[in-house]
């Protein structure tokens, strides 16, 4: 929000004009005065923003349009009363959180000016007295803008970097060696932000996606892993409808040979083929157009039904949240300022800042 009214200054002050690429609607609704739907290369339509949004004539302008997430995960039984709607559920009797964090920190160190920093380090506090619980089953939603602290917290939840406070995962705290940490590396697992740079170019999907059988089940055999690779391409919905002979051929081929949404659907499959408890999504559709965006979501709440799965995600995007999350977390230079179920946290925001984020995020 901040960048858009920073153009428009500019814009308004030197008469400039602006070509934006981009396929965020809300941006596109917000920004401009006219916009040109692309597809394969080809115009299919252009004109005034309000028209072309009000009554688009293309079939691709009219799915385009229609992609806004849709919220389809399985609900948990609200409060009695009329509150309901406006406090987070506490846990039923006997519910223990997958994931449990109090008073959680994470600093980094970073160097002092002059003399001083011959001797010491100064420290920079990225996350500073979190707490959050994730119960079995649901999405914990955390939002903020960039640089409040979302990927730090994620880092730290997949037991990647030093913390203080405590972090427990299935009741379990992170050790410091690898050997004690090998058992909840399996429960948690992650999908990152952008599906080409975190899948290596140099292994074929076979290796991409069985990479963690190699860890976690080193006594399987190659033809049993080749089977469990297969099932997990197909949980995904890779591989529907090929033969024999065109599933071989999709195990060998490379990360380059598929589009943004078949990656993202090849990492998810990585995660998948260990049967985690909880996956740690960091932003996992923000490099995806939003028609894809709205499939990788749709496969998201499909996964999570059928496996029970647990989702940390993080994200800036308020309609991924309205889509995707049980209760919600809002940082701010490092800090929680305000948390709560997703009904609350969305509907009856209590902190300015959150106010703020919802009305930038459209």
């Amino acid at each position: 929000g901040q960048i858009l009214d920073l153009l428009a200054s500019f814009q308004k002050k030197n008469g400039m004009a602006v070509l934006m690429i981009t396929h965020d609607l809300n941006l596109v609704r917000r920004f401009a005065d006219r916009v040109i739907v692309m597809e394969n290369g080809h115009i299919v339509e252009q004109g005034a923003v309000a028209d072309v949004f009000a009554h688009p004539q293309h079939s691709y302008t009219r799915r385009l349009i229609d992609s806004k997430p849709v919220r389809d995960v399985a609900e948990r039984a609200p409060l009695a009363g009329e509150q309901a709607v406006m406090q987070a559920r506490a846990p039923l009797a006997g519910e223990q959180a997958v994931m449990q964090a109090r008073a959680l920190r994470v600093g980094y160190a970073i160097p002092l000016p002059g003399f001083k920093g011959w001797f010491r380090h100064g420290e920079f506090v990225a996350v500073q007295g979190a707490d959050f619980d994730l119960q079995p089953g649901q999405t914990l939603g955390v939002m903020g803008e960039s640089g409040s602290g979302k990927s730090t917290l994620a880092l730290a939840a997949l037991g990647l970097l030093p913390f203080s406070g405590e972090l427990q995962v299935t009741g379990q705290a992170w050790g410091i060696s690898a050997l004690s940490n090998k058992s909840l590396r399996r429960v948690v697992q992650v999908v990152f932000q952008d599906p080409f740079s975190s899948l290596s170019p140099r292994l074929t999907v076979e290796e991409i996606v069985g990479e963690g059988l190699l860890v976690h089940e080193p006594g399987l055999l190659p033809a049993q892993a080749r089977l469990r690779v297969l099932q997990a391409l197909l949980d995904v919905g890779m591989g529907l409808g090929m033969d024999e002979s065109q599933l071989a051929g999709l195990l060998q081929r490379y990360p380059h040979e598929f589009s943004g949404g078949q990656r993202q659907r090849l990492a998810i499959a990585r995660a998948l083929i260990v049967n985690p408890l909880i996956l740690v999504l960091d932003e996992p559709t923000s490099a995806l157009d939003v028609t894809i965006q709205k499939q990788v979501l749709q496969l998201l709440q499909r996964l999570q039904r059928e496996h029970g799965l647990s989702y940390l995600l993080i994200t800036h995007d308020v309609d991924v949240i309205r889509a995707m999350a049980h209760d919600v977390v809002i940082m701010k230079d490092g800090k929680i300022v305000e948390s709560g179920s997703a009904v609350q946290v969305l509907t009856a925001p209590m902190h300015d800042y959150t106010k703020t984020l919802l009305a930038a995020g459209g």
